[in-house]
């Protein structure tokens, strides 16, 4: 979903919950078309916050900075009593126990906690949706803003049903992990229930010192998209268009509205806009850099021998002790074709700042530590052309230059990529499904207990 902040007049309208193509089978805008049109009401912040990921964040950031526009990264999770219980004892409400609140990333600290977020509720705490608790949005609440979301909220919930002291409870809760950074959203659709808690959430607001914040749900760009949106609802739910008793929604309502269809709803109470100036100001993403753009690879910390002073000459020094054990070293051929790689890496990291040579030694270390542990693995793709690959003993049985396999269609000078991700793709090999997903497990855990 995405939340969007309009300015209009010098002042900032209003705020809106906006699903895209990253909520499955719930969003029906894309994440261009949603900028687009916020550049065409001359909107100067948009914001996303889809429905239990954060998948969207790099493209959404990355569009926004291309049309001129202020990114706000988020992502609405589920929240549950425990992030790690299941079933009927553990969550005897089923789906219903899995309540909303949306997280905005501050700056880049935020969004490595909201990214954290988003990883433990989808390997951890997935029961119908990722999920996670009050305890963890306290661990990773630093650089984060935090929003009640809509009635399926706790607060809001509670509201619904008459426990206004419960409601409060929560509300208190989260001020205790984010402080002035909790917000309480309004939001009005048409819907009976959003008019019935409103006054509430008003006077709530008021009693725990909390700011108010004027929202829209949206699940498509316009307002003649709904009819799309119910289609991808049919898919999501597995029934048919033609069926009475779908899923759907009351009215078309769900869609980006201007900053002049949010003030006919929430003027009357400016504040509510004009707070979302204030959330578009604490976004502040200027230290993420992108590769393309000037910046550094993000890679894990690798701890270097004592006697090595960088990356490179480490794994220079690695990949000839190997090509002297695969007795290479006696070939011309082999031997320049290794200089002309490690060229490379060292000269891409000095042009571009791309730290190749640290990729390299950690996918070695990773491998190692499989094969030291008797599983069996390898990779696919184009690194089959490195030598350097072969030297180090990721690779085994293929001689690039035997086979006349070329280095740059693995590593070569493109402005945009050097590597895809399918060019390592470890694999699990020789293993029962059962046991590869074990294998790929514990890989998965040691890589994050060295590396984390």
């Amino acid at each position: 979903m995405f939340k969007f902040t309009t300015i209009l007049d010098g002042a900032l309208r209003g705020i809106v919950e906006e699903w895209t193509q990253y909520s499955k089978f719930d969003g029906f805008s894309s994440v261009s078309s949603l900028v687009k049109a916020a550049k065409g009401m001359g909107m100067r912040a948009v914001g996303i916050t889809d429905h239990g990921t954060f998948a969207g964040a790099i493209d959404f950031l990355k569009t926004c900075r291309a049309e001129g526009i202020r990114p706000i990264l988020g992502m609405e999770a589920y929240l549950a009593r425990d992030h790690k219980a299941k079933g009927k004892e553990g969550q005897p409400d089923g789906r219903r126990g899995n309540k909303h609140v949306n997280l905005i990333a501050k700056n880049f600290t935020g969004f490595q906690n909201v990214c954290e977020l988003s990883q433990i509720a989808s390997l951890d705490g997935s029961y119908y949706d990722p999920r996670v608790d009050f305890g963890l949005l306290a661990e990773y609440s630093e650089g984060v803003i935090a929003t009640s979301a809509c009635l399926s909220n706790v607060i809001n919930w509670n509201l619904l049903i008459g426990q206004y002291d419960k409601a409060k409870k929560c509300v208190a809760t989260f001020k205790d992990i984010y402080g002035d950074d909790f917000y309480m959203e309004i939001m009005y659709h048409g819907i009976s229930a959003e008019f019935k808690v409103l006054p509430d959430i008003q006077k709530l607001a008021k009693e725990m010192d909390v700011k108010l914040l004027a929202t829209n749900d949206c699940h498509y760009v316009t307002k003649d998209e709904a009819e799309f949106h119910e289609v991808v609802m049919c898919m999501s739910s597995n029934r048919c268009i033609r069926d009475p008793n779908r899923l759907k929604f009351p009215y078309p309502e769900f869609y980006f509205k201007s900053a002049e269809e949010m003030s006919k709803i929430f003027g009357h109470i400016p504040s509510s806009m004009m707070n979302t100036i204030e959330i578009s100001e604490k976004c502040d993403y200027s230290d993420i850099i992108f590769v393309e753009d000037g910046g550094e690879m993000r890679l894990p910390k690798f701890d270097l021998p004592k006697d090595y002073d960088n990356p490179w000459m480490y794994l220079k020094d690695l990949a000839v002790k190997g090509m002297r054990r695969l007795g290479l070293d006696k070939s011309p051929n082999h031997v320049k074709r290794l200089k002309t790689e490690l060229m490379d890496i060292k000269l891409i990291y000095e042009t571009k700042k791309y730290d190749f040579a640290t990729y390299f030694l950690l996918v070695d270390d990773i491998m190692a530590w499989a094969k030291e542990q008797d599983i069996a693995c390898g990779i696919r793709g184009s690194g089959y052309g490195s030598v350097l690959l072969q030297c180090l003993g990721i690779t085994e049985g293929v001689d690039p230059i035997e086979q006349d396999l070329m280095w740059e269609r693995f590593l070569g000078f493109d402005d945009l990529m050097f590597l895809s991700e399918e060019d390592f793709n470890i694999k699990q090999l020789n293993k029962t499904s059962s046991s590869a997903d074990k294998a790929d497990d514990d890989a998965s855990g040691q890589m994050f207990d060295r590396y984390h």
